[in-house]
C-alpha cells in the first residue's frame, strides 16, 4: 500500500507541470505532502529526475511514507516510473526499511506492479525480521508483505537464545505472515546444535510476539543425523516449547557405537 500512495502522488508531481514538454531534466529535487492534522504524510527527494514520454527516471531516490504508527523508507540508486500505469522499476542498492516491524530487504532490482498488487525481482534478495535473516534467489509477494514467495536457493536462519536454527531448501519457501507460517520444499535441511535434519517439505510455525519457533513438521524422506545415530521415518514434529521431537511412519533407528564401546558382558 506505501509503494501505491508514494507512486501515485510522485507521478502526479511530476507529470503534471511538464506533461506538455517531451523531456525535462529536474535536479536536486524534493517534494513532501502534509496531512490534514498537520502531520508529514510522505517526502521524496533525488539527486536528478528525467522526464520523457511515458517515463520518469529518477538517479538516487530516497523515499519516507509515513503511516499512522509507522514509517517506510525506500532507497535506490535508480527508478524508472511509468506515468501511465503507475508501476515501477528500482534499480541498483534497492532497500525497502519498516521501521515498525523491522523489517528489511535488500535487492539489485524490483518490480512493483500496481494493477497485479504485486512485487517481484528475479535477483538475489537478502531480507531481514528481527533475528529471521532470509537470503534466496528471486521473490514475488504482495505489497504488504502478507504473502511472501522466495523462488530458489533459499537460505533462513532464525537466532534463537536457546538454539539457532539454519533451514535451507532448493525452493521455494512460501510464507504466510498472518498465520505466522513458512513452508520450505525440495531437499530440506535443517541445521541446529542438536543435529541436522533431510526432508522434502519442512512447514514452521512462529511466534511473532516471543521470536520463537512454536512447531517444526518436517514430512517425506526424513533422515535424522544426532551424534553417532541416523534416525529415518515419513514424518518428524519438532515441538519448541516441550524441545520434544515426535516421529511417526515406521520410525527405525541405526545406532554407530563409540570405538571400545561395549553391550552387556
Amino acid at each position: 500500500m506505501f509503494l501505491k500512495h508514494l507512486i501515485f502522488v510522485t507521478a502526479f508531481i511530476l507529470c503534471f507541470n511538464f506533461i506538455s514538454y517531451s523531456q525535462q531534466r529536474i535536479k536536486n529535487f524534493y517534494f513532501s505532502n502534509y496531512k490534514k492534522n498537520g502531520t508529514k504524510g510522505w517526502e521524496i527527494k533525488g539527486e536528478e529526475a528525467v522526464i520523457f514520454g511515458d517515463y520518469v527516471d529518477i538517479r538516487k531516490m530516497e523515499a519516507n511514507y509515513y503511516l499512522e504508527e509507522d514509517t517506510i523508507f525506500i532507497e535506490s540508486k535508480k527508478a524508472k516510473l511509468d506515468k501511465n500505469s503507475l508501476d515501477v522499476f528500482l534499480k541498483d542498492d534497492v532497500l525497502v526499511k519498516n521501521k515498525k516491524e523491522e523489517i528489511e530487504l535488500i535487492t539489485d532490482s524490483l518490480n512493483w506492479r500496481r494493477r497485479q498488487n504485486k512485487i517481484q525481482t528475479a535477483d538475489f534478495v537478502k531480507a531481514q525480521k528481527e533475528d529471521m535473516q532470509i537470503e534466496a534467489k528471486g521473490l514475488v509477494a504482495d505489497t504488504q508483505f502478507k504473502k511472501v514467495n522466495f523462488k530458489e536457493d533459499v537460505k533462513v536462519k532464525f537466532s534463537q537464545k536457546e538454539d539457532a536454527i539454519t533451514i535451507s531448501c532448493q525452493g521455494p519457501l512460501e510464507i504466510e505472515h498472518d498465520k505466522q507460517k513458512a513452508v520450505f520444499y525440495n531437499k530440506v535441511i535443517v541445521e541446529s546444535k542438536q543435529g541436522k535434519l533431510f526432508c522434502d517439505k519442512s512447514t514452521i510455525f512462529f511466534d511473532t510476539e516471543n521470536n520463537r519457533i512454536k512447531k517444526i513438521i518436517s514430512e517425506g524422506n526424513v533422515k535424522i543425523i544426532r551424534e553417532e545415530n541416523v534416525i529415518f521415518a515419513k514424518k518428524a514434529t519438532y515441538l519448541g516449547e516441550e524441545n520434544k521431537l515426535v516421529l511417526e511412519g515406521n520410525p527405525r533407528v541405526i545406532y554407530f557405537p563409540k570405538e571400545n564401546e561395549t553391550f552387556g558382558n
